[in-house]
């Protein structure tokens, strides 16, 4: 709760407010509260207590009244969004109920209570698929935090509400992914989605015999069962990989170029901000490491500027397939290790995509390391491609900076149909994951 905003003019009114609060005494409470917010139209404490009051005392309507002007005063007041959402739901004022929730969650989106309250809120109104995504949301925001993961982490209070909705958020999820499966075997064939089938029992956690026998190999998103094993592949798999290569020298001189022109058009790569704690991504003896890009894609988008910029390795990029999945790919820059970097080591999110590396800049003694199955030295023009799902880690100790073009491409041993059915399964899920804000 804000401290209270009292003053010499109306400090004792509250006090003698708060006391008959305490006592009952609400007849005796409630002109003093409205006294005092009338003389200080800024005064957010005595709205607070008017709110929460005249709700015990059962007078909704005058309750709501304080309620919005206490919220207008705090915004991003958890306990009084929750209250007034609830006392507009109760009056079954559904939409608007949900308003006051979706704007609270704009500012605060790791509130778990409310996501939950707006799940409620959502499937009173008869909107199930925007309640279910709400519901995911409050039990993906408090498992995160390590809430709701079993009785011992859910106020008991709580526990069949949160039993009910992760019952209702696993049953609503399996069955949107069976619908995808259905609809590529209908279209493929049944033969022919087998690994497909695998990939989606797995990622729902009823097949984990099909995951991963690798110990260093950890997708963060999904697995694909059965593609060949082992984080090296040979880039000439990509049938646009010749291109590339041919073309290196032209990529480089560009790279360079935008370098010497314009060092601050190349962003951090993790997209966290100058003065953010990068100690958990970024380390290495140089007296500033960093991981720094020019993207042409990032998360799926395209960055028209800096095409416009590189027009070479625009047009060479134009004229290739990409490996193109809605908010998540391609994902390509101008990838820049400066001198004494280190780049921590981390997982990838999934092994139906492959990272594809051609060397444009480096100097002696930077690699990238797949622990447990060794180093690989990058040789300027000369691609190299890896499974990134593997743990994986890279570093300049040289007193140069390092460039390579880095891109994301599919696994070339997923056959076309398992590509689209993938496509299929990554919207499904990002349909599910979207918040109903």
């Amino acid at each position: 709760m804000t401290a209270p905003t009292a003053t010499r003019d109306w400090g004792d009114k509250l006090m003698a407010a708060q006391v008959a609060l305490r006592r009952g005494e609400f007849s005796r409470a409630l002109p003093l509260l409205e006294s005092i917010a009338a003389l200080d139209p800024l005064a957010f404490e005595p709205r607070y207590l008017l709110a929460v009051a005249l709700q015990q005392a059962g007078q909704v309507e005058r309750a709501l009244i304080w309620l919005r002007e206490a919220i207008a005063l705090e915004p991003a007041h958890a306990e009084l969004n929750l209250r007034l959402a609830e006392s507009l739901a109760q009056r079954s004022k559904f939409d608007e109920a949900a308003l006051v929730l979706q704007a609270f969650l704009k500012r605060a989106p790791d509130h778990a209570v409310a996501w939950l309250t707006l799940a409620q809120i959502l499937d009173a109104a008869g909107q199930e698929d925007a309640a279910t995504r709400a519901g995911w949301q409050a039990i993906r925001t408090a498992q995160a935090k390590g809430q709701w993961v079993s009785a011992e982490t859910t106020p008991p209070s709580w526990h069949n509400l949160v039993r009910s909705w992760l019952a209702r958020v696993d049953g609503v999820r399996r069955q949107w992914l069976m619908d995808v499966l259905d609809s590529q075997v209908q279209t493929y064939g049944r033969a022919e989605m087998q690994r497909f089938s695998d990939c989606i029992h797995h990622y729902l956690g009823e097949a984990p015999h099909l995951g991963p026998s690798d110990p260093h190999q950890r997708p963060k998103f999904l697995y694909f069962p059965h593609l060949p094993a082992g984080p090296y592949h040979d880039p000439a798999l990509q049938p646009w990989s010749g291109q590339l290569v041919e073309a290196w020298k032209d990529l480089r001189d560009e790279a360079l170029r935008l370098r010497e022109e314009d060092e601050a058009s190349f962003e951090d790569f993790l997209g966290l901000s100058a003065d953010s704690d990068k100690s958990a991504y970024i380390g290495g003896t140089g007296e500033q490491p960093a991981w720094d890009a020019f993207f042409f894609y990032r998360h799926g988008q395209r960055f028209d500027a800096n095409h416009q910029r590189a027009p070479r390795t625009s047009a060479l990029l134009d004229s290739i397939e990409l490996c193109r999945v809605p908010g998540q790919a391609p994902e390509i820059c101008f990838s820049v290790l400066t001198p004494g970097s280190h780049i921590l080591p981390h997982y990838g999110t999934t092994n139906t995509r492959l990272v594809y590396h051609l060397p444009l800049i480096v100097p002696a003694d930077c690699a990238l390391n797949i622990i447990g199955h060794g180093e690989h030295a990058w040789q300027e023009g000369q691609p190299m491609m890896f499974d990134d799902t593997f743990r994986h880690e890279a570093w300049n100790r040289s007193g140069q900076t390092r460039i390579v073009l880095l891109m994301d491409c599919w696994n070339p041993h997923l056959t076309v149909p398992e590509r689209s059915a993938v496509l299929a399964l990554v919207g499904r899920i990002s349909a599910l994951e979207e918040p109903p804000l």
